[in-house]
């Protein structure tokens, strides 16, 4: 099996992780990543928590946030702390599809949401320049980097604007996607040098679809043998036609509920998802389920293949970007709330206390934090093998052709009946 060039030495939770962060396939290919120095991060932020408590109280303003966010965010031991702490009510609402998110900001959800939590790319190449989103603080929030794991350093591609000037978004939460599988029904490596046809044809009437619209209009692309982050031929949609009928003829049952789905693989009522991630896998195994896994196929894309990693990539990384709409009535609580979710205690809810998720976030770069994680909570992210996980993934983009693949999409969907 080829393993990532940092995967020489041992990660444990005392150890801060090095080769990951952003433009991983970039980095990892050019060997550029350096290790993150965070001496001061954590205090920095605990410290930058107080003042804006100060500054928050009693001042004359809406007290009432309204949060759309990806699960993790949007939980009751993330949401309390601040509530307590600022006597803010937070409305939050889940969301599943960063286009519908996009959508519905465009459709006048401005007016509706102060704080949004998407994955990589919607912020810098989409809201941004429509307006939908505001720029932060680059003197308050730029220290703030300094506690983030090795890639993740400022300037972040994906949090700034194109001018590489203005920091769009906190950056927290990241992990690689492929499939998820029971290792007792098909082995990690059956499926990691077998690739996602090894599930939707060699497993065809045992697996699940996870239903993340974009993410399984994404993985389709990949199994189908191309990248999702271009103009595509009409060969290639084509092929993305043929693939994703099969896809969904060919899986036993299709739910957007990660915690029902991953039940049915611990039962043996289905043998993996498709797709799946280190993100959809971590409840499980958390609760001592550790033969639930993300797996992501061994031999990437024909387009991803370089002479320095002949084996390319196929799976997709996330990483999420948290930022304040441009709401035109604004609350300073938008702000506050980034703030928060970078002081130590509440990195580590987010990253492992929200029900039903545990997935690394960058600033596990600091010391402080890392050392908040048992050895429980590192196996259930899949810590010890992630950084060859993310080795093989692409980042997270923006499909231009998503709106005629989800066209198709709908249509495999129905043609379940």
């Amino acid at each position: 099996m080829k393993r990532s060039k940092f995967n020489g030495y041992a990660m444990n939770r005392r150890s801060v992780l090095q080769g990951l962060g952003a433009g991983f396939t970039a980095a990892l290919a050019s060997g550029s990543l350096k290790t993150a120095h965070a001496a001061t991060g954590g205090s920095y932020a605990i410290d930058l928590w107080e003042k804006t408590k100060a500054e928050l109280s009693g001042g004359s303003f809406r007290m009432d946030l309204n949060l759309h966010s990806w699960e993790g965010y949007t939980e009751e031991p993330v949401l309390a702390p601040f509530q307590a702490d600022t006597g803010a009510t937070v409305n939050p609402q889940m969301l599943i599809s960063d286009p519908a998110a996009v959508n519905n900001l465009r459709s006048g959800g401005t007016a509706t949401w102060d704080v949004i939590n998407l994955n990589n790319a919607w912020q810098r190449k989409l809201l941004y320049p429509e307006g939908l989103i505001l720029p932060l603080d680059t003197a308050k929030f730029q220290p703030l980097y300094d506690m983030n794991v090795a890639g993740f350093e400022f300037p972040y591609n994906w949090a700034m604007d194109e001018s590489g000037e203005k920091i769009l978004g906190m950056i927290q939460r990241y992990g690689p996607s492929g499939m998820a599988v029971n290792t007792d029904a098909m082995s990690a490596e059956t499926l990691t040098k077998g690739g996602y046809m090894e599930m939707i044809e060699g497993a065809a009437g045992e697996y699940a679809i996870l239903d993340y619209e974009n993410w399984v209009i994404m993985h389709a692309c990949m199994a189908a043998g191309f990248s999702p982050f271009r103009p595509h031929t009409d060969d290639e949609m084509a092929k993305y036609e043929e693939v994703i009928f099969k896809i969904f003829n060919n899986a036993k049952k299709v739910s957007d509920d990660q915690a029902s789905l991953a039940r049915d693989m611990i039962t043996g009522e289905v043998m993996g998802t498709f797709p799946g991630s280190v993100y959809s896998v971590s409840a499980p195994r958390f609760e001592g389920e550790t033969q639930i896994a993300c797996v992501v196929p061994e031999e990437g894309i024909e387009e991803t293949k370089t002479a320095d990693n002949p084996m390319g990539q196929s799976g997709i990384i996330w990483i999420e970007v948290t930022s304040l709409v441009a709401n035109p009535d604004p609350t300073p609580l938008a702000e506050a709330f980034l703030v928060y979710c970078h002081t130590p205690e509440a990195s580590y809810r987010v990253a492992a206390r929200a029900p039903g998720t545990l997935n690394p976030v960058v600033q596990m770069g600091d010391p402080g934090i890392l050392e908040k994680f048992g050895s429980d909570e590192l196996d259930a992210m899949q810590w010890d093998e992630l950084d060859t996980l993310v080795g093989r993934c692409i980042d997270f983009d923006i499909n231009p052709d998503y709106d005629a693949m989800h066209d198709l999409y709908t249509e495999a969907k129905r043609s379940r009946g």
